[in-house]
């Protein structure tokens, strides 16, 4: 059974392994250990865990009770398609809700839009509000 949890300090290496994978797959952008250090000590790194193994993470970048990211997130190829992904961020977002934060933002690969649509994410906001990129 998958249990969802805040990663624990001991677990960086592990943290930090998973998202090389996803950053090779070229779904996630790479994290420093430092940074990944940091984010669990602040309870912002959840993990899915299964027989000991760490099967998947999601990351909520805190920047403010305004916005903040949900990000790095991140599931073996054998749990996807399992639910693990909806738990991770479910739980974020609980996390999120007791912050008191009130806008968790996601930037996706385009064919994951749909999967994070599922989970109440929306492409425009109240509306009004687009995400707009600026290559360097």
């Amino acid at each position: 059974m998958v249990l969802i949890r805040n990663a624990q300090a001991k677990e960086v290496d592990e943290v930090f392994d998973l998202i090389e994978r996803g950053v090779k797959e070229g779904s996630i952008l790479k994290r420093t250990k430092t940074e990944i250090s940091s984010l669990i000590k602040n309870e912002l790194v959840f993990v899915a865990e299964d027989n000991s193994n760490i099967v998947g993470i999601v990351i909520l970048d805190f920047y403010s009770k305004r916005l903040s990211e949900l990000r790095s997130m991140y599931v073996t190829p054998e749990y996807r398609n399992s639910g693990v992904g909806k738990m991770l961020v479910n739980a974020l977002l609980k996390k999120a809700e007791q912050l008191k934060i009130k806008e968790v933002m996601t930037i996706t690969l385009k064919e994951m839009a749909p999967w994070f649509e599922k989970s109440g994410f929306s492409e425009e906001v109240h509306g009004f509000k687009v995400a707009l990129f600026k290559k360097l």
